[in-house]
């Protein structure tokens, strides 16, 4: 298995040995939480949203806190990042945004996509390793299915740093919830992604983002490269 963090992935952006590509995120009216699936080449919020009216608007979950950040001009949002969720409130009704980045997984010369760590650290400020609510980005321009041979959400890891599990077995040993809540910006309601059977969908979707509940510190989720035929 091939794996790098997402500094790496950076990294490689900087060091100019991917070619480019363009992803356009498609927008409803009202709410849209969305994930930028590929790492841009110009992360500033106003190039990757450009032509949207974003100013306290854009909305993304920091963990650590256990908090919303809203942009606006000037203040602490940062930059767009890959792995990272996003919640834009589409007043105007714009019709979505396009952007540039590095291509799809972040290939290597021979086109092998890069597994995707994402940060799960839980809140740091409450004293206890009791995790808490982390709003992630599906880091790649593809579907990626929950399930793998075994379906019991085994193409899905999580890690503490010294154990790997599958996702069934991370909610079996109490350090993540079963479900993930996602919104359906077309219905304007929330939904429910599952690996085992129930809800409303088993598969992380291009440009969405998901709310992850953890019951355990510092951990990470692995996605892998998922290669689509």
């Amino acid at each position: 298995m091939r794996t790098l963090g997402l500094v790496l992935a950076l990294l490689v952006v900087g060091s100019g040995m991917c070619l480019a590509d363009s992803v356009t995120v498609d927008l409803y009216g009202g709410w849209n939480f969305i994930a930028c699936p590929l790492v841009p080449f110009d992360p500033d919020p106003y190039s990757v949203f450009s032509g949207i009216d974003i100013d306290f608007n854009l909305f993304r979950w920091d963990a650590p806190s256990q908090s919303e950040v809203y942009f606006e001009p000037g203040g602490a949002f940062g930059n767009i990042l890959l792995g990272e969720g996003y919640y834009l409130n589409n007043a105007s009704g714009a019709s979505g945004f396009t952007y540039n980045g590095v291509p799809d997984g972040v290939p290597d010369g021979s086109g092998t996509m890069t597994d995707m760590w994402i940060s799960l650290p839980g809140n740091q400020l409450d004293g206890a390793n009791a995790g808490g609510w982390h709003l992630i980005g599906h880091p790649f321009n593809h579907d990626t299915p929950t399930n793998g041979p075994a379906g019991t959400g085994d193409n899905i890891w999580f890690t503490d740093g010294t154990t790997l599990k599958t996702w069934g077995e991370a909610v079996a040993a109490g350090w993540v919830e079963s479900a993930m809540q996602y919104w359906d910006a077309a219905s304007q309601s929330q939904l429910v992604m599952t690996y085992e059977g129930w809800g409303d969908d088993d598969t992380l979707r291009a440009k969405n983002s998901y709310w992850v509940r953890t019951y355990k510190d510092n951990l990470a989720m692995i996605i892998p490269a998922y290669n689509p035929q």
